[in-house]
């Protein structure tokens, strides 16, 4: 009786280690919390005024003169206001408004003055636009316009 208890505090122990490794290590976590992608990005996107760099127009668009544009963001994660210098059409680039993250995309999509759904891309040099426009209704002539437009816009370093 006495070796079967020897053998049970034995196996006790034993299961007590196995368990406790068993619990150490192995999580990936570095402790930290998780941080929302839409913070970095509305760093990036805030952080001056960007210059133009390229515009691909849609089919059938009017040529415009778009080299003088500039474009800047200002607010943070829960959105703010934009402001443009020199577009050459303001219903494709507003002379200023307001933006917002759309829900459920990371940071991807913003919404420019409540309609416009516009997809953000920032690197450390550069922003890139795309989004589209309707073409306006209007009783006189009036530029082809509408349609996706992707523009690329450069940070100063």
């Amino acid at each position: 009786m006495k070796h079967f208890l020897n053998i049970l505090k034995y196996s006790l122990v034993l299961s007590l280690v196995v368990t406790m490794a068993s619990c150490g290590g192995g999580d990936d976590d570095d402790g930290g919390t998780d941080v929302d992608p839409t913070i970095a990005i509305a760093e990036a996107l805030t952080k001056g005024q960007a210059s133009f760099s390229n515009v691909t127009p849609p089919d059938g668009a009017s040529t415009l003169d778009w080299s003088s544009m500039t474009l800047t963001f200002t607010g943070s994660v829960d959105g703010g206001t934009y402001a443009t210098t020199n577009s050459p059409n303001t219903n494709v680039w507003p002379a200023n408004g307001n933006w917002a993250f759309k829900e459920g995309t990371d940071g991807k999509v913003i919404v420019r003055d409540g309609t416009t759904d516009v997809t953000v891309s920032v690197g450390t040099a550069e922003l890139t636009t795309t989004f589209s426009v309707d073409q306006p209704a209007t009783g006189g002539r009036i530029k082809q316009i509408g349609g996706e437009w992707d523009f690329e816009f450069a940070f100063p370093q």
